[in-house]
């Protein structure tokens, strides 16, 4: 006699049966749309990140370790090496995580794309899954990653002892925690990849468990200017494909992995998750629709700085010489995570430095992947106007944060000018998207 399955009552059994369940006649037009276009710019990063050092490392371990020969393609510049589902995903997810111009999702934190899509394109190779059920698992993965993010919450990310830091002090008493991308994205991944399977409600589950027991991701990288960021996201490729296809043979994982005593929410973010975030809304809300564009090629915390900064340098015709000083205002988590880089050493921390970046975008009207160069950290402008930036926490701002994520700049010039400019919705957000343009130069809102 075969023994019954305990029935689909918690939080995390009713996504996985939702996951399970989704099919692509169920997704409004609207989200078809918007899931092709992030994956288009996720494309872009990864093709963009492709030659950086921690990738080239990555990608000699998977041609020691990996297979030689499979159906999911390498995106190495060639686009001719293939491998198994995993270890492209693990290249892929890591160059795609480079650049810093994957797409945000403000209420989780989370860069879902630079996990979502390289597993789920490498397992659709793999599987021979058509394009629908490509996007299918693609709006899963976010929807589970994000909301995984979300119910773990900001203090997950983040913890502050502290409200003032200069922007290039090295000293920080804050302690940072988890990096969401990577221990959301696992659980998302699994999801992904699971509903590629066809796997059922109850195996679905035990990918999720699988997944979020692995889940991981620690801040300690920005200290030390290292690749450990690349790391994250291509270990929850990796990761995550494990879980599902081990789900499939047979694995069991464990059944609440997120509300469990202890699961997820107890060990990573205890006492401060949002339990409702895991289901609440499903089919309604739908993820890929609340992830935004990053048009900056910096940390996304630097970005409603920029913008501000921006915007009051065109209104007031400011030149980047005039100006004396920039106070950022803006929350907490911003000064924590900027606040750890120091001066900015390298390219890729550089984009972790508030002043660093807002000299870039100061001088030259824009921070583009092109403007943060090796060039770029010595330049004497950039690096005596960084000095001149601090970063200050906003209540206001803070209480906001990261359903919105908002930012206030003051600067004073050096003929005694002084401005304030705030933005709302950053660019690239939904409220505020991207323009797309056709083979005839016209364009259209995102």
């Amino acid at each position: 006699m075969t023994q019954s399955r305990p029935s689909l009552e918690t939080r995390t059994e009713r996504l996985a049966q939702w996951t399970a369940n989704l099919q692509y006649h169920d997704l409004p037009d609207e989200v078809i749309q918007r899931t092709k276009e992030l994956f288009i710019d996720w494309l872009g990063c990864t093709i963009a990140g492709r030659h950086h050092p921690a990738v080239a490392a990555i990608v000699r371990f998977a041609t020691q370790m990996g297979p030689s020969s499979g159906k999911s393609e390498l995106i190495d510049g060639s686009l001719r090496l293939t491998s198994s589902p995993a270890f492209a995903s693990l290249i892929n997810g890591a160059s795609s995580h480079v650049v810093e111009q994957d797409d945000l999702h403000n209420r989780s934190i989370m860069h879902p794309a630079t996990v979502i899509f390289p597993s789920a394109l490498a397992v659709a190779q793999d599987t021979h899954a058509d394009g629908k059920e490509f996007i299918t698992a693609c709006v899963v993965g976010y929807e589970v990653g994000c909301r995984t993010g979300e119910y773990l919450g900001k203090r997950h990310y983040e913890v502050c002892t502290q409200f003032r830091v200069h922007v290039d002090e090295a000293k920080t008493t804050t302690v940072q925690k988890f990096h969401s991308t990577a221990t959301g994205g696992v659980v998302g991944v699994a999801a992904a990849v699971a509903r590629l399977l066809h796997l059922d409600a109850n195996q679905t589950l035990s990918a999720i468990g699988t997944a979020g027991t692995q889940a991981a991701g620690l801040w300690q990288f920005l200290l030390d200017a290292t690749h450990s960021k690349q790391v994250h996201t291509g270990k929850a490729c990796f990761d995550g494909i494990f879980a599902a296809y081990s789900a499939r043979d047979g694995l069991p994982g464990p059944r609440d992995i997120l509300e469990g005593a202890r699961g997820m929410g107890a060990a990573l973010a205890p006492g401060e998750t949002d339990p409702e975030a895991i289901s609440q809304g499903l089919g309604l809300d739908y993820a890929v629709l609340g992830s935004s564009f990053k048009w900056h090629a910096s940390c996304r915390h630097t970005h409603p700085s920029v913008d501000a900064l921006l915007a009051l340098m065109a209104k007031h015709q400011v030149k980047f010489h005039e100006i004396d000083s920039v106070v950022a205002r803006t929350y907490q988590a911003a000064i924590n995570v900027l606040g750890l880089t120091g001066r900015g050493e390298t390219v890729h921390q550089s984009k972790f430095s508030m002043g660093f970046v807002l000299a870039v975008a100061a001088k030259n009207g824009q921070a583009m992947i092109t403007d943060f160069t090796e060039e770029a950290l010595e330049d004497a402008e950039l690096r005596e106007f960084q000095q001149r930036v601090t970063m200050e926490l906003d209540p206001e701002i803070d209480a906001k944060f990261p359903k919105q994520w908002q930012g206030t700049v003051a600067v004073v010039c050096k003929d005694g000018r002084k401005y304030t400019e705030s933005v709302e919705y950053l660019k690239g957000d939904p409220e505020n998207s991207l323009t797309t343009y056709d083979s005839t130069g016209l364009s259209e809102q995102c």
